[in-house]
């Protein structure tokens, strides 16, 4: 039996990762996303896998793309809520209530609607994982706009109590969270700019968590794999944080020297 998943934002970044990850590991990989020339392309690389074109903010194309699935496969085992923006900047006296809309629409409502359509298929089958990408800015401030913790702080709270309702069912349902990532979404833009703000990024990570660099996405398609798997069997409604030590606190050379009195100072 083949296994089959739906990576949405699947073209670049974190989703382009998972659904080679999860290629790798046997899956019939569906890549869903708005960037049709950039997911055929992977789709062609990867073989095992088929390009559906969708904008995740339209439900009725999210029933459309998962039909498609059922129609030529007859089930559906994993389920990747990748797809995001940065979202609307600026301070909140200021905000823009129709970017404000618009953000939410993709970060946040796509996960619901892309977790609604999934389960109708899940549930039938009695089996299924589904991994919806968060952030560490949704467990604290401090790391994003607004808008984008706010949505991402309600991925988690949607994973955990969506994944109580369908553990009954044989569905697991579990978030990651990663924290400094180089992908374009991680500058605030999707242009050719994001490179050289990412070098910036990247040097300023190592100032700022224990692990003194970024991440790549295929790490966080690793937890992706490992979520989607048989090896997480015991695993759901859980927010699986990926930083680099990033929310664990304050780096050890930077706390208070009291802190460290009885601890030599390491070379």
């Amino acid at each position: 039996m083949t296994r089959v998943a739906f990576v949405t934002g699947a073209a670049s970044g974190i989703g382009a990762a998972s659904a080679r990850l999860l290629a790798r590991d046997g899956f019939f990989v569906y890549l869903a996303d708005i960037q049709v020339d950039a997911g055929q392309a992977l789709a062609a690389e990867l073989g095992e896998a088929a390009f559906l074109p969708l904008d995740v903010r339209h439900e009725d194309q999210f029933e459309a793309a998962l039909g498609e699935v059922m129609q030529r496969h007859g089930r559906l085992d994993c389920l990747a809520n990748n797809a995001a923006i940065v979202g609307v900047l600026g301070p909140i006296a200021t905000l823009p209530l129709e970017q404000y809309d618009l953000s939410h629409s993709i970060i946040q409502r796509s996960v619901v609607i892309g977790t609604k359509h999934a389960a109708r298929i899940m549930q039938p089958q009695g089996s299924g994982a589904i991994v919806n990408i968060a952030s560490v800015a949704g467990l604290t401030g401090g790391f994003s706009p607004h808008v984008y913790a706010a949505c991402k702080a309600a991925v988690v709270n949607f994973t955990e109590s969506v994944a109580l309702e369908l553990a009954e069912d044989g569905i697991r349902v579990n978030a990651i969270c990663p924290g400094n990532v180089a992908t374009p979404i991680h500058t605030g833009v999707t242009d050719e700019r994001w490179k050289a703000r990412l070098e910036k990024i990247r040097a300023a990570a190592v100032d700022d968590q224990p692990i003194p660099r970024m991440g790549e996405p295929e790490e966080i398609a690793e937890a992706v794999a490992w979520l989607a798997s048989d090896k997480a069997s015991y695993v759901t409604g859980h927010a699986l944080v990926v930083d680099g030590g990033l929310m664990a606190g304050r780096l050890w050379r930077k706390q208070p020297s009291f802190f460290k009195e009885y601890h030599p100072a390491r070379g």
